[in-house]
């Protein structure tokens, strides 16, 4: 760990829980610096909101996701990973192969690249590279033995994605941890069927996300090396972060 603080690596951090996280990561006292992998170059004050000052913490890395091991040098002297990145149906890449290709196979083909390909390949690039703790947002309900159609594929593929990655925690001193959310309330960037959800259910804030990914790492610094794997259910995250489970409908 850097002298007197901790440095974190980011991938995913322009989706709605990694700048969450990205935010709260430059405002914490006990970080000194955080890379965000990003594909393209973005503007920091309107794509983390309420960075402010804490900007000077944070380094944009424009980099290929098709190759994360090509940016290795950036992992070197980081202490804790945390891996955001996901894919959508909304995504017009991913409604274009979809239409080309049929509803199942072209989101499938993303869920393999993406969320599957990208979190895997970022696991590893981080565990060759001595980073001490990963941490992935997943889902509620993924499941690798899923077969179904459908929606049933980004549970399954979350499955995929987290067997893989919890599969790697004895190369990282402080483990992988894997935070399974249910419905999220993303805020400004809710998708579509996400705003209307939250007219029947409550979504949890990305906030909290990122508050419990945060807390997640503080947790394993404190209790010292353990290269074990663990899976954080909804309920659980909601208490790490004080709140109230009931208010989810769980």
């Amino acid at each position: 760990m850097a002298s007197g603080g901790f440095r974190a690596i980011v991938l995913g951090a322009t989706g709605a829980t990694g700048r969450e996280l990205t935010t709260k990561l430059a405002k914490l006292e006990s970080c000194t610096q955080i890379r965000a992998l990003v594909r393209r170059e973005v503007d920091v004050a309107s794509s983390f909101p309420g960075i402010g000052e804490a900007a000077s913490k944070l380094s944009l890395i424009v980099t290929d996701f098709d190759n994360l091991w090509s940016q290795r040098e950036h992992f070197f002297d980081c202490d804790v990973a945390f891996s955001c990145v996901g894919t959508s149906r909304a995504n017009p890449a991913v409604k274009a192969d979809m239409e080309k290709d049929g509803d199942d196979a072209g989101f499938e083909k993303w869920l393999k690249k993406v969320d599957l390909g990208y979190s895997k390949a970022f696991a590893e690039t981080a565990a060759k590279a001595g980073v001490k703790h990963l941490t992935r947002i997943s889902a509620r309900g993924a499941d690798s033995k899923n077969m179904g159609s459908g929606f049933n594929l980004y549970h399954r593929y979350q499955g995929l994605a987290d067997e893989a990655v919890l599969g790697l925690a004895e190369k990282f001193s402080h483990g992988v941890t894997c935070l399974r959310p249910g419905l999220l309330n993303r805020g400004e960037m809710a998708r579509q069927h996400e705003a209307e959800l939250y007219k029947k259910r409550t979504g949890l804030e990305v906030g909290l996300l990122a508050e419990a990914s945060i807390k997640e790492w503080e947790l394993r610094q404190a209790s010292g090396a353990s290269n074990t794997s663990k899976v954080v259910d909804l309920i659980e995250i909601i208490q790490s972060v004080g709140g109230d489970p009931g208010k989810y409908g769980v």
